[in-house]
């Protein structure tokens, strides 16, 4: 068991509970991602993070608990999480100025697209979170009723279009065709621990979709 310490920057929704992460606060190039003792790395509910929320710092006690290419997944020990600190609404842009500056990975996985194929899958050697600073920020529902976000980021060199959003705060703020705007943002982006999460029905690729997780304005 080991005392972990984390500035907790997503609380995404994930299959009935949470999908809590963060950076490590003694080592912060680096993620831990919080998962349920299930050997699937399942969504863990508000109760096990003691119900703390993004730009909160919690402690626990926990055990590593690697799965497929997420090797940031950590286990909290029963009803040891507690917030020990928080910073202010005003405070949320150098926070995150700082997180994007010192965290590890800044990148989109070696394209632009909204997934990555198997071949691309196979290949990554990044972590499997990412901290962005973009730019031309627009969250939406799409046909399907998913919600998705454009961006650009790379100092506005490089464009995302439809990628999937599973930060709670912008699910009631896009219904009925709404969409949202931001100048400037900070985005917490994810993929999943296997490539097959999605197989396309026609020709059987299958796909990694990433997602974000949280979105910052800081506009």
């Amino acid at each position: 068991m080991t005392k972990k310490k984390v500035l907790l920057l997503a609380t995404s929704c994930k299959s009935g509970g949470l999908c809590p992460g963060g950076i490590d606060w003694y080592e912060p190039d680096k993620w831990i991602r919080i998962v349920a003792d299930d050997d699937k790395a399942g969504s863990v509910q508000g109760k096990d993070i003691a119900h703390a929320k993004p730009l909160e710092v919690i402690e626990f006690d926990g055990t590593p608990r690697p799965i497929g290419i997420q090797k940031e997944n950590w286990v909290i020990n029963y009803n040891s999480c507690k917030v020990v600190a928080r910073y202010s609404s005003h405070q949320t842009k150098e926070v995150l100025e700082w997180v994007a500056k010192h965290y590890g990975y800044n990148g989109f996985w070696g394209n632009d697209r909204p997934y990555l194929t198997q071949n691309e899958f196979d290949a990554v050697c990044e972590p499997t979170e990412s901290v962005l600073m973009v730019s031309a920020v627009k969250i939406y529902r799409n046909s399907y009723k998913s919600t998705k976000i454009d961006f650009t980021w790379d100092n506005g060199t490089r464009s995302v279009r439809g990628a999937s959003v599973t930060d709670n705060d912008f699910y009631d703020r896009t219904l009925n065709g709404s969409t949202v705007e931001l100048e400037h943002a900070c985005i917490v982006v994810s993929i999943p621990k296997y490539a097959d999460d999605w197989v396309h029905p026609e020709t059987g690729e299958p796909r990694a979709y990433k997602f974000v997780s949280k979105v910052f304005d800081v506009s």
